[in-house]
């Protein structure tokens, strides 16, 4: 088989378990840039924080912001200091999903680095990241 084949074959491998670990930390309510969200509204953040982190329209992020508000994962904080800002926070919910996102994280690494020598996550970090910078 020549190395392209092979390439692909492996790309596509890795396609399917990247979609299938995806699969596993969505739950039917969210979606994968919500999730993303999650992780910077842990801090307490603004809207406009979060829409410049993630490299997203305002207009994207309220729409998301809001779904989750009303899925009680998440929710508005008026600021002490200027009450035209408001800032967010997960609630109970949120803080839950966001244990589990975290969990299905751990338990995945945990998978990998029993097959993998710690040679070949090296070698797998920096092919990676490597190829990161192509896009």
């Amino acid at each position: 088989m020549n190395q392209e084949l092979e390439l692909v074959e492996s790309m596509d491998k890795l396609s399917v378990l990247m979609q299938k670990f995806q699969t596993e930390l969505l739950t039917g309510e969210l979606k994968e840039y919500t999730l993303r969200q999650l992780y910077y509204i842990e801090e307490g953040i603004s809207f406009s924080e979060i829409s410049r982190k993630l490299d997203l329209k305002k207009s994207t992020v309220s729409i998301a912001i809001n779904q989750l508000i009303d899925l009680e994962i998440v929710k508005k904080i008026q600021s002490d200091t200027d009450k035209r800002f408001y800032f967010l926070k997960l609630t109970s919910k949120g803080k839950k999903i966001m244990k589990m996102h975290k969990q299905v994280h751990k338990n995945t690494i945990k998978k990998i680095l029993t097959i993998l020598s710690p040679n070949e996550v090296e070698i797998f970090i920096k092919i990676v990241d490597k190829i990161n910078l192509i896009t």
